[in-house]
């Protein structure tokens, strides 16, 4: 068989399988096949279909069906297939009327960003022309930056201009918040339903291959850590799996660091031939001035506030922030301190807003709707918190962010049994507690969520500060999911005002019961140990910032825990120990660990700055224990991976290098050296690469690389594919290993494969 014959053969199978996506159960005959077209019946919706289908390499495929010629996606878009144009309207219909205010991103892959509004950046990658390889476009920001607002806003203004004809992609939304990813398929099924749409699921990765939907999924960095990020992403590969390189996937995280994990793992999956994919980061931007002028002036305008109103409510809500002005640039705050202040003119933050506002709304609840027949309240803000922080440890250990209504009255009816409050009295309690404060109730399926991620995780930081009060094996609760930042941050403020951050022995035994969590070896020991290593850096952190002046962190024990991004700005830990620790793309640009000890610690790419790092760890194997350097500069991080640079720059570091190391190097050039570090670094954002690609010209074009091009695919390091794009057919490079495995051939005594190091010999005796 001839290639252009497969080629065509290849086609009418992807066909096929894609027609199967939308048929009933009972498959889809191909009745008849001549050279480059191919006649197709199925049913679908109980209805008997067929259609005619011609490929040509020139015009794609075309579909004869119904008398009509179509072009594929025409076809598959149809109100007899897909029917986008009523997922449009649904999608339209059932967006909320909230304010929206226009929010600031910008790229961070290209050189002196300039931020635009979130909106208009994605939408122009969007429109731009259909990427060669599946493109995740990964939009990043903290709890309470506005991600999920962005996004919901996306969805609602694609589909108004796909309903105007203005563009041929539909967006569709899936809340992934506190779903595991093993049931990603489940998500975008109850999506699908929500919408009252004739789409399932099954045919959803047939419509963003051929580039008519975009995925967006909001909370991506929980299905990364649900049950652990080796299963989850096995899981979501599938998906990966069926889009066979094409189509796009807008994606949101609370940090960089899931975004750097899953890149790290897509390449690892991509070098195996799963799936090819490259890589957009989008950083949301704190609100500025102008945002909340934008939402108090949208505000007044809504509740009808005179001039003299608005004025005076804008200068109420500069003074609630006048303790905590970051806070005031985070959307979520922002907003629910303006609703609070112009229902309560006296609202004062008193230094902590985030407990000052949850403790008003409380209150509110207690006197306005939670009151027994004398219109005295129920219950006391204890027990409301404690009824509220119930729910959120019962959402956290089912994994999920929504209880239906009967379980949320079942945890408040167990709550208040055996309490003075009386059965009467508790009923009125059970009945009223899904419409509490923090709480919404889905209309779509009849469950209960907290409104915001933000109030979940206070709650959540409340429930593991009282189960470390009351002596609770922290093991379970730290195996539930990825502990976001704002929890441990928030459980380190919440143990320091309790008084239990206040000495160093306080600060020991809460990281020994840290430390204890993870020593048993289970399927969730790699979560256990990222959860407790996130919050031993908030305690860090909170312990050497919370005095008046900047003090040292001495003689304390750290061990069995992974430091998951994070940082540790400006802390000092002199004569500590680390005893089986690896610290992962931690931020330790302003870190100093003075004469301290270290066994098995690994070093894998943490932020290093030359001038505000201090690495003495005596104990340490530099390079055999770093997994290559992010190198913070004042422009921005650069990741190196030549082991004998990573070795120069933590000995200006300070950390312990075995004499004479740069012996070991192999005779290579300097200049073929950042050849290969530049061409991992481009391997970092998308695997495989063209080397046609305009933006790696300054790369490609060096005179080194025709002859390292070879001697990479001779020895199985890259892997020549070609591909059919827009034009003729172009050829990539598939890389078969990890960046950091393949620079470690670059010192003869390096541990690396008997293929990578093959490779690094070819390149010492070619003199490139």
């Amino acid at each position: 068989m001839n290639r252009v014959h497969e080629t065509y053969e290849a086609d009418r199978e992807r066909i096929q399988n894609d027609l199967m996506s939308f048929a009933d159960p009972g498959g889809v005959d191909v009745i008849l096949a001549s050279g480059r077209r191919f006649q197709v019946e199925w049913r679908m919706r109980g209805q008997p279909r067929e259609a005619t289908f011609t490929v040509s390499r020139d015009r794609g495929v075309t579909v004869h069906v119904d008398g009509v010629n179509q072009a594929y996606p025409v076809f598959l878009a149809d109100t007899r297939m897909a029917d986008l144009k009523h997922v449009a309207r649904m999608i339209s219909q059932s967006a909320k009327d909230d304010i929206f205010v226009s929010t600031s991103a910008r790229r961070t892959d290209i050189d002196a960003p300039v931020p635009v509004p979130a909106t208009q950046l994605l939408t122009d990658l969007l429109e731009h022309e259909e990427p060669e390889f599946t493109q995740v476009v990964m939009v990043t920001g903290g709890a309470g930056a506005g991600k999920t607002r962005v996004l919901q806003e996306l969805v609602l203004r694609q589909a108004e201009r796909y309903l105007q004809g203005r563009t041929e992609k539909l967006l569709l939304y899936v809340n992934a918040q506190g779903r595991a990813l093993a049931r990603l398929n489940e998500a975008l099924a109850t999506e699908l339903q929500d919408l009252r749409v004739h789409l399932t699921y099954h045919s959803v990765a047939t419509l963003v291959r051929v580039g008519l939907i975009v995925l967006v999924i909001d909370g991506f960095d929980e299905l990364l850590g649900v049950s652990g990020y080796d299963d989850a992403f096995s899981s979501l590969s599938m998906f990966l799996e069926q889009l066979d390189g094409y189509g796009r996937l807008i994606a949101s995280a609370r940090s960089v660091y899931y975004e750097e994990e899953f890149l790290k793992r897509a390449g690892q999956a991509s070098a195996t031939g799963h799936h090819r994919w490259s890589h957009i980061p989008v950083e949301i931007m704190p609100w500025g001035a102008g945002n909340r002028e934008s939402y108090v002036n949208e505000l007044a305008k809504r509740r009808s506030l005179s001039a003299q109103q608005r004025l005076d409510l804008g200068k109420r809500v500069h003074i609630a922030f006048e303790n905590d002005r970051r806070l005031s640039e985070k959307p979520l705050f922002f907003t629910k301190t303006v609703d609070l202040v112009h229902m309560d003119p006296g609202f004062s933050s008193n230094g902590d807003l985030l407990g000052t506002l949850i403790r008003s709304f409380l209150e509110r609840e207690q006197v306005e709707k939670l009151l027994d027949r004398q219109q005295r309240p129920l219950l006391s803000d204890d027990r409301l918190e404690k009824v509220i922080g119930e729910l959120a440890e019962e959402m956290w250990n089912q994994e999920t962010r929504e209880l239906d209504g009967n379980s949320v009255k079942e945890v408040a009816e167990y709550i208040l049994y055996g309490t003075e409050v009386e059965e009467s009295e508790r009923q009125i309690v059970v009945e009223r507690m899904p419409a509490l404060a923090f709480l919404n109730r889905s209309e779509k399926h009849g469950t209960i969520g907290f409104e915001h991620e933000v109030f979940f995780f206070y709650f959540l930081a409340i429930v593991i500060a009282q189960q470390y009060m009351d002596g609770v094996d922290m093991r379970a609760i730290l195996s539930r999911s990825s502990l976001p930042e704002f929890v441990a941050e928030r459980l380190a403020f919440e143990l320091t005002r309790r008084g239990l951050l206040s000495t160093p022995d306080n600060l020991q035994e809460l990281l020994d019961r840290l430390s204890n969590a993870g020593r048993t070896e289970w399927r969730r020991t790699t979560q256990v140990r990222e959860n407790a290593g996130l919050i031993m850096l908030a305690l860090l952190r909170e312990f050497a910032h919370a005095r008046e002046a900047t003090v040292e962190i001495t003689g304390q024990a750290i061990s069995t825990v992974i430091l998951p991004g994070g940082d540790l700005s400006n802390v000092t830990l002199r004569n500590c120990i680390l005893d089986n620790v690896t610290i992962r793309r931690t931020n330790l640009g302003s870190t100093k660990f003075v004469e301290c000890h270290a066994r098995n610690v690994l070093l894998s790419a943490p932020r290093i700055k030359i001038d505000g790092t201090r690495l003495e760890l005596k104990g340490i194997r530099v390079p055999a224990d770093v997994s290559g350097i992010q190198s913070l500069t004042d422009e921005g991080s650069v990741t190196i991976y030549d082991p004998l640079e990573v070795t120069r720059i933590l000995a200006l570091c300070g950390a312990p290098v075995r004499p004479n190391v740069d012996q070991d190097r192999r005779d290579i050039s300097s200049d073929t050296m950042a050849l290969l570090e530049r061409l991992m670094r481009a391997y970092e954002r998308a695997n495989p690469i063209c080397d046609g690609d305009d933006h790696l010209q300054g790369l490609f074009r060096d005179r080194r690389w025709p002859k390292l091009r070879k001697i990479l695919i001779q020895h199985g390091i890259v892997r020549l594919d070609q591909r059919q794009t827009s034009g003729r057919p172009k050829e990539f490079l598939r890389r078969q290993f990890p960046p950091d495995e393949i620079m470690a051939g670059a010192i003869r005594a390096g541990d690396v494969q008997p293929q990578i190091g093959r490779f690094w010999d070819a390149v010492e005796d070619a003199s490139i």
